[in-house]
């Protein structure tokens, strides 16, 4: 190994550390005893059941379904969000000043507050969530780009004005990407609130996605740790928020080559290096891949809403019955029958 890469070791096992010893703490305090294992179960109890519910319970559809809609709303938000924003910001700066406050008490409102009105409104299908996703993006992703428009720099604009640029090519190649780098900021932060909202909503009407899935977890039990099914949908949850915000930073260096890249675990400058513009099989490759995206997460929501109502193991769980006698209440336990899985903590979604 060179000395070179040394720091560069150093420094991605330090990144690491923190991970490994919440790791390590997860598989530990459980299996101690210090805290009841049956609500708090060990790390491998929870990948365990992350691996049952990849290989029977349709964990892979149902996220799908999620991020069909995550990718749904945030191209129809930006699509409105993105010319409404560079027509405010440039040519309407008093009319934006004005509206500003009413902006800023939309954006305010909490979207658990109007989802209930939302869901009576569009009922509990595809179009009351896409609306819940639009409304929470929107206004973010308008506030990005009204500053970045707002902060171009002044000597860019009159050039291009000086040059006789139609309003049409002014925006679409010199305020839109001289705007660029505070429109990704708003898709980054915006996409993780976007996946918190969206698995709320999935909860509270939905037949498919990670929300439903969590909704659905909470009512089963895996021996012998209750709550594995909700730790597995949760951290599965987690990680795709990570991996989200991951691939929109690594999109954002690719197509931005100018812009200098600042890591958030580095407070030191990093020297300026030539980047190649991207190529076209970049464009190629992002473009097919939402199309993918779209067209797979559309069957897969189908598909499982179709299927949403049969489902391997509701056998086993013990529903409530009176006692006449005492007056309590008792849970009794089904017995499976033929033909359902043993898996206490599988999915809602499997098909027969």
């Amino acid at each position: 190994m060179s000395t070179r890469t040394i720091p560069v070791v150093r420094h991605a096992a330090l990144r690491m550390s923190g991970i490994a010893l919440i790791c390590f703490l997860w598989e530990l305090v459980p299996r101690s005893g210090l805290v009841n294992p049956m609500f708090f179960p060990p790390l491998s109890a929870v990948l365990q059941e992350i691996a049952a519910l990849l290989r029977d319970q349709h964990l892979f559809g149902h996220t799908v379904a999620s991020l069909w809609r995550l990718m749904a709303g945030i191209l129809l938000a930006s699509l409105l969000a993105v010319p409404s924003g560079a027509i405010l910001g440039y040519w309407l700066p008093g009319l934006t000043a004005g509206l500003n406050p009413l902006f800023r008490m939309l954006a305010q409102i909490n979207p658990f507050s109007l989802m209930t009105v939302f869901l009576l409104f569009f009922g509990i299908g595809e179009k009351a969530k896409l609306i819940i996703v639009i409304w929470v993006a929107f206004w973010p992703l308008l506030h990005h780009v009204v500053n970045g428009v707002q902060n171009l720099d002044e000597d860019l604009l009159k050039a291009a004005r000086s040059m006789g640029t139609p309003p049409g090519r002014l925006i679409l190649q010199v305020i839109l990407p001289g705007a660029a780098p505070s429109i990704f900021l708003g898709i980054r932060t915006t996409v993780v609130l976007l996946l918190a909202i969206l698995v709320a909503g999935e909860m509270l009407g939905g037949l498919a996605g990670l929300g439903w899935l969590l909704h659905w977890s909470g009512n089963y039990y895996s021996s012998p740790y209750a709550t594995t099914p909700v730790f597995a949908v949760g951290l599965c949850i987690s990680l795709i928020g990570v991996a989200l915000s991951a691939g929109l930073r690594k999109l954002e260096r690719e197509l931005l080559f100018w812009k200098p890249f600042e890591s958030v675990w580095n407070a030191t400058v990093p020297p300026l290096r030539r980047r190649s513009r991207p190529t076209r099989a970049l464009a190629v490759t992002v473009t097919s891949a939402v199309v993918v995206l779209l067209i797979a997460g559309g069957v897969s929501t189908r598909h499982l809403s179709k299927t949403n109502g049969s489902f391997s193991g509701e056998g086993d769980v013990p529903s409530p019955s009176l006692d006449l006698q005492s007056g309590t209440m008792t849970h009794e336990h089904h017995t499976p029958s033929a033909g359902h899985s043993e898996h206490n903590g599988s999915s809602g979604t499997s098909g027969h």
